[in-house]
């Protein structure tokens, strides 16, 4: 069984989840210590997702319909709101957009339910020069509605993923508590050493006819990975389609939400893409954690691409309540 977070012994320390999608920040946040108490997300696939593998806490609705008293008590507020508005692959429509005004909302609750820490996660896009003035418009209100604010591009290959994939994260800790967040560095084994053969290269061709005991064994230990699970795009590729095959001595390109061109291509096994338990184990998300069959392939991929990678978020996790042990001395 894959499983790259270790369950570390309860910290102490409750948390509640904003924009959870499907949870794979939770199953970080949850592995490194911290009792989750609460979470919300606006897709009912990535609800009920999140509910079969994490609890029935989660709520489904409108984050702007849910008032601070919905809210629990807690001690860190974790989540990333939607970022398709500030991805250099979007239609960069920044604050503007839709979704892009969401992390004000984020700012809202932070404001009213005063917790001693928030995690933010977003696209790198954010802190590009187009959407700079939003990031930096950010800071300033963390740091108006009292927190000590630090943040930084993170690279999950970092980390011990076998994924190059560069996020935003911020982390305030309220200022009462006299001291600001120090992101963890990565422990030397980790450290750009993952690649894809570590992560999927005991996984058999989803294609290939088995043995009914080989079947007994998928269904066990290999849930979404199977001839259902994954994409076949045409035979003959084009020439961005051709530069996406990936390698098994490498990391993988970042796992995107949709289902369609710009994903990754098996190494060994192209055209076909990778099955969406590959991609769970290139976002470092242990088999324990299982997408019902009843949500469709492509909010599949989509609940997996908009995801934290776990190891990350576990890494991260680890040093929020180690560091807030400190102050409680």
């Amino acid at each position: 069984m894959y499983d790259v977070t270790p369950q570390l012994p309860h910290n102490g320390f409750t948390a509640a989840e904003l924009f959870c999608g499907g949870g794979l920040m939770g199953v970080g946040l949850k592995m490194s210590g911290f009792n989750i108490v609460w979470a919300n997300d606006f897709d009912k696939n990535a609800v009920k997702a999140y509910r079969h593998n994490l609890g029935d806490y989660v709520v489904h609705g409108d984050i702007t319909a849910i008032g601070p008293k919905d809210i629990p008590d807690v001690d860190v507020i974790a989540g990333g709101p939607p970022c398709q508005d500030y991805s250099v692959a979007g239609k960069g429509e920044g604050e503007k957009g839709e979704r892009g005004r969401l992390v004000f909302a984020y700012i809202d609750i932070i404001k009213a339910k005063r917790p001693k820490v928030f995690l933010f996660e977003n696209v790198k896009g954010l802190v590009g020069k187009k959407h700079r003035h939003t990031f930096d418009k950010l800071l300033e209100e963390f740091n108006r509605i009292g927190y000590q604010v630090s943040w930084k591009v993170l690279n999950a290959w970092d980390y011990g993923v076998a994924q190059k994939r560069e996020r935003v994260f911020i982390v305030g800790v309220r200022n009462d508590l006299g001291f600001s967040f120090v992101f963890p560095e990565p422990e030397p084994e980790d450290y750009r050493t993952k690649v894809l053969r570590d992560v999927i290269g005991d996984l058999p061709d989803p294609g290939v006819k088995l043995t009914d005991k080989q079947i007994a064994f998928l269904e066990l230990f290999y849930l979404n990975h199977d001839e259902k699970s994954y994409w076949y795009p045409k035979n003959n590729y084009s020439y961005a389609q051709a530069n996406r095959v990936q390698s098994m001595d490498k990391p993988s390109n970042t796992i995107p939400a949709h289902h369609n061109s710009g994903q990754p291509i098996h190494p060994t096994q192209a055209p076909r893409r990778f099955t969406v338990r590959e991609c769970l184990r290139i976002q470092s998300a242990p088999d324990w954690y299982v997408l019902p069959d009843d949500i469709s392939l492509s909010a599949q991929y989509r609940i997996v691409g908009n995801g934290v990678p776990c190891r990350v978020a576990w890494y991260l996790g680890r040093a929020l309540a180690d560091q807030l042990k400190e102050v409680r001395r």
